[in-house]
């Protein structure tokens, strides 16, 4: 008996449990540069250090259903001062099924989302499964921390304070680095 193809492809992605389930312990810094390809197939680059506070959504397909509610949160409040991205963990998809993804994802998000086919990037940040994922990262790499879920009042409050701390610190190192200390003169 032959399945039609839309059983058979749902059946599958059921059965690829992405590689993030297996995911190694978080790093307290994010790899030095991620270098992956939009739903368009453009090539994106995510690289520390960076020129402003960075905000990672990590989510496979459940979780992706959360990520709106952080960015609207985060684009009315950080609008150009913090620099927003979106990692989809799609390691579970199946080849012949990619296509048929990046369309959907062409479909619902305007901006670019960097996908994640083999999930072996969204584990090395240690992103939980099913749920969104908001990392606040410092300009120089280091996460300043993490929440998993859906954007509710409480957890909204708490990354904005993470991120402000962010911003005060990567602007103190930024000011302490352009200093340059004066020659002394002997007595």
């Amino acid at each position: 008996m032959r399945l039609p193809l839309f059983i058979l492809a749902a059946g599958l992605a059921g059965l690829c449990e992405s590689p993030a389930g297996e995911a190694a312990k978080p790093s307290a810094k994010a790899p030095a540069a991620i270098d992956l390809h939009d739903q368009y197939d453009a090539p994106q680059r995510l690289a520390f250090p960076a020129t402003n506070v960075v905000v990672l959504t990590i989510a496979d397909k459940k979780g992706s259903e959360q990520i709106d509610g952080w960015v609207a949160a985060l684009k009315s409040r950080y609008a150009g001062r913090i620099e927003l991205r979106g990692l989809a963990d799609v390691g579970g998809v199946p080849g012949f099924l990619r296509g048929k993804v990046r369309k959907k994802f062409q479909e619902t998000r305007t901006y670019p989302v960097m996908m994640d086919w083999s999930g072996k990037v969204c584990a090395q940040f240690g992103y939980q499964p099913a749920v969104a994922n908001v990392l606040v990262i410092a300009r120089d790499g280091h996460i300043h921390a993490r929440i998993a879920g859906s954007a509710r009042e409480p957890a909204i409050e708490e990354l904005s304070a993470a991120i402000d701390a962010a911003m005060i610190k990567s602007a103190s190192v930024q000011t302490n680095s352009t200093l340059r200390p004066t020659a002394s003169l002997p007595p």
